[in-house]
This record gives structure tokens, sequence and C-alpha cells, in this order.
């Protein structure tokens, strides 16, 4: 059987294969490669548009065959394989869709007129792992839920994935949403969704999905979640004049000094979430601390008290060169 790898990218469309190929691929009892060749299978059991992808609400539920079965594919079956094998085909457009595809044939056993496992059927037709196979096959459920029309990639789907299994598919797609509201016309990444998830309250603390854009947001304003918030601005502040700062014109200012004060308020919010939390963490926690180690309470009192007033100090000229300690 010839071997196709879901690695390699094919950048030939339809329009690229002669006459004379497809009817080889016919002829030597292959799939037919591309919409234009498969039609009639496609087609007719998704009612799919050839010309384009197969999408994931375009294959069939997965089902489950039991090993004992050896009888050869009934129709159905050949049309599911078929239109499986047409979506795989199109796995560098979409691992989602090719996550579903991969379910269908290992769960219905669609592999087995020609082999005798589905990891001798991955490895020999499709030359991946079993472990990447079912990778995909798991994220492919909660990457729809998301976006139906699978455009999300593997690492946006584990995060998303993790989130289901600490709460819930609702909670997962929440998530998803908050973090693209957020995100606005930026690209939203795995890594933005891996914070997202990490500013999340356990499942007790979280009445509803509802939630999750509030506490996406409160993480975003506390300096928590700075993947999400907005991009800095790339004008000087107004108050910057009304404080007495010496006027500049267009001029004076470089590009680089205008990234370094946006950089330096990002800073010193970060620094106001932090200073909030650490006022709300010492409430009533001083007399348990005391009761339990009074020296070691004492001295780590005191150096809180040190950095409160340094910091009250460095923060009371604005023009501060940060030289002294």
């Amino acid at each position: 059987m010839k071997r196709v790898s879901l690695a390699a990218v094919s950048t030939r469309s339809d329009d690229d294969l002669d006459d004379e190929q497809l009817h080889h691929d016919v002829s030597q009892n292959q799939a037919p490669r591309g919409g234009r060749a498969a039609g009639g299978v496609v087609a007719g059991l998704t009612g799919a548009d050839v010309s384009t992808p197969v999408s994931v609400v375009q294959l069939p539920a997965p089902y489950d065959v039991e090993e004992t079965v050896t009888a050869p594919l009934n129709d159905r079956e050949r049309e599911h394989l078929a239109v499986c094998e047409e979506a795989l085909r199109g796995f560098r457009r979409s691992t989602i869709v090719a996550g579903k595809a991969l379910e269908v044939i290992s769960r219905g056993r669609l592999y087995r007129e020609t082999h005798a496992t589905f990891v001798e059927y991955l490895d020999d037709v499709w030359e991946i792992r079993k472990s990447q196979a079912y990778r995909m096959i798991e994220a492919w459920p909660v990457a729809a839920a998301v976006s139906p029309i699978g455009d999300i990639n593997e690492g946006q789907a584990r995060e998303l994935i993790a989130a289901s299994k600490t709460h819930d598919m609702p909670t997962a797609v929440a998530l998803y949403q908050g973090v693209k509201e957020l995100r606005g016309d930026r690209k939203v990444t795995a890594a933005d969704i891996a914070e997202a998830r990490a500013v999340l309250p356990p499942p007790r603390r979280l009445a509803s999905p509802d939630q999750v854009g509030d506490v996406l947001r409160v993480a975003v304003a506390e300096g928590r979640a700075p993947r999400l918030a907005p991009p800095a601005p790339v004008q000087p502040a107004e108050q910057d004049k009304k404080a007495g700062a010496p006027e500049m014109s267009a001029d004076d200012v470089g590009q680089d000094q205008v990234q370094e004060g946006a950089e330096a308020v990002a800073t010193l919010e970060a620094a106001l979430a932090q200073q909030r939390q650490i006022y709300d963490r010492l409430a009533g926690i001083i007399p348990a601390a005391l009761l339990y180690d009074p020296a070691r309470s004492n001295l780590l009192l005191r150096e809180i008290r040190q950095y409160a007033n340094r910091t009250a100090y460095r923060a009371r000229d604005r023009s501060s060169d940060d030289s002294e300690d």
C-alpha cells in the first residue's frame, strides 16, 4: 500500500493532477487524490463541496465495532473510510479534522481489510506514531466546541483539553472566548491560553462558565495576565504635561524612548497590583504568625516594613534614577 506522510506538506492542487495520473490512481485501487477525484464519495456521504477541504461537521460520528468482527467493510463503512481518508489528506489544513477522522477509523476498525491493527494502519498509510494520533483524537472534540470550523492548532487544543479536564467543557469554551476577546485583533496563541488557564480559580470557586470573562479581566487589571492586557500606548501620556514634564516635540522623542516609557508604565501597574495583594494577604495573619514563631515573624515584619519604606521613597519622586537603596 502506498505510504502517505502526514508530516509532508503538499502544495499541489487538483488542477496540478493531469487526467493520466488520476486514471492511474483509480486503476491501481488507490484512493483518488483531491476533491475533484473523490467527488462521488465525499459529496454523496457528506454533501460537502468537493472543491474545499472536509470539515469536522462533515465527518461521520465515531462509532464502535467489536474486535470479533472480521467481515469485509459494507458500503456505508467504505464511504466512511473514504471520507475520513480524504479529511486526513487535508491534515495540513486542520489537525482537528484529522483527529475526528482518525477516531472514526479507529473505533469503527475501518482499517481491518488491509491491516491487522490501527497502529499498523497508522504506520503504513500515514506514517504517524500512535501517541500523536491519540493526541489528535483527544483534541478534536474540545477544538470543535470552541471553533466549529476547526481552525485552532494542536498546541491551543492541548491547553483547552487541560481546562476541560480540571473544570469542564463549557468552561474551556468560555476560556477560549475570553482570551480571544481580550486579545482583540492580536493572534491567540497556546501561551495566551495557558496564562489564562493559570489564573482560573478552582472549580469549587467558579460558580459558572459565565464568570470566566470577569475572572480574566480582573487578572489583567491586577497584572496577573500580562499577555492578555491591551497593547501599551505608543504615545506619551498626556498626564506628563500636566505634571510639569518639559514639553518635547515629536522630533525629540525616539521610538525607543516611547517603548521604554510604555514598559515602565506596565511595570508600575504590575507593582501596584502586587502591593494590593500584599496588603490583602497581611490582613489578620500577624497575631497567628507571632504566636507560632515570634522571632522569625518579627524579622519578616521588619523587612516588610523596610521594603515598604524603600518603595515609598522610590515612588515619591518620578525623576528618581533608582540609584538609592
